[in-house]
């Protein structure tokens, strides 16, 4: 190899690792002494609210972390792009095994949404969506990619994702712990490597994990690569795990008991 190429690659080699050391950020979130007017930056100066979140745009290697034991109400919305060596990351922080929650509003269709986006894991979180009253196509987590291309590596581990209740009704929308979407008119879109693993989805109406996309073999475009594995569905009337508009799907080690009895008659539903 000429001495330009060696030059080259350690040239993009050093540029990566002061790329992830200078450009990539934490960002904290403590429910309890926090302040939306601090900078974000480190448990000291945590934000208090997702609302925060709002100001920043997160860019490759960038973490969000919610602090263990606390609650944060609202709806948490985010896009990001990540990548291979980089990837965007939101976790829990602190002491001690009560995951930090994320609690929907009595509106919400959903309380976290991921959005068009790249090499991007949540994990370590509880999700919460519980209206006053029984919501069509509510759902906990909503990770959607339209009119986006190709989203690769989306990662979903250890989620707690609790009481949702949506409706009954498949006609109606149903309703989900998670809802997996993809289309559009424009650019076709698809999710390649999305993995789903280590979640207990608890009580969430109508459906634990279904998917949204392109199931007419006349406009087959499928997701491709898909892992759902080592989860517990407990408590869901509906359907446990349905893979729409995919192939090259593994399903593996899951786990669905405990199924209410609560669906109308008119209704069907499958385990996996």
């Amino acid at each position: 190899m000429k001495t330009s190429t060696w030059t080259q690659l350690a040239f993009c080699l050093l540029s990566s690792v002061f790329y992830a050391c200078n450009s990539s950020h934490v960002y904290y979130l403590d429910a309890t002494s926090g302040s939306d007017q601090n900078n974000g930056t480190s448990p000291r100066s945590a934000w208090q609210s997702i609302e925060a979140l709002k100001q920043i745009s997160l860019q490759p290697g960038d973490k969000i972390l919610f602090k263990k034991g606390e609650t944060f109400p609202g709806i948490l919305e985010v896009t990001g792009k990540g990548t291979y060596t980089h990837p965007i990351i939101i976790d829990a922080y602190g002491e001690g095994n009560q995951k930090p929650c994320i609690a929907g509003n009595d509106t919400s269709m959903y309380a976290v949404r991921i959005f068009n986006s790249d090499y991007f894991t949540i994990q370590n979180l509880e999700i919460s969506n519980t209206g006053k009253e029984r919501k069509a196509g509510r759902t906990g987590l909503k990770v959607e990619c339209t009119d986006y291309g190709i989203s690769h590596n989306i990662r979903i581990n250890n989620l707690t994702i609790r009481d949702v209740n949506g409706s009954l009704v498949k006609e109606e929308g149903g309703g989900s712990g998670i809802l997996i979407v993809n289309g559009g008119d424009s650019i076709r879109s698809r999710f390649d490597s999305l993995t789903i693993e280590n979640c207990h989805i608890l009580r969430c109406e109508r459906n634990a994990m279904i998917w949204s996309g392109y199931y007419d073999r006349k406009n087959w475009y499928p997701n491709k690569h898909t892992i759902v594995r080592n989860n517990l569905i407990e408590k869901v009337p509906g359907d446990g795990i349905v893979p729409i508009g995919c192939d090259s799907t593994l399903i593996e080690y899951n786990l669905m008991c405990d199924s209410p009895d609560i669906l109308p008659m008119t209704e069907a539903a499958a385990g996996i």
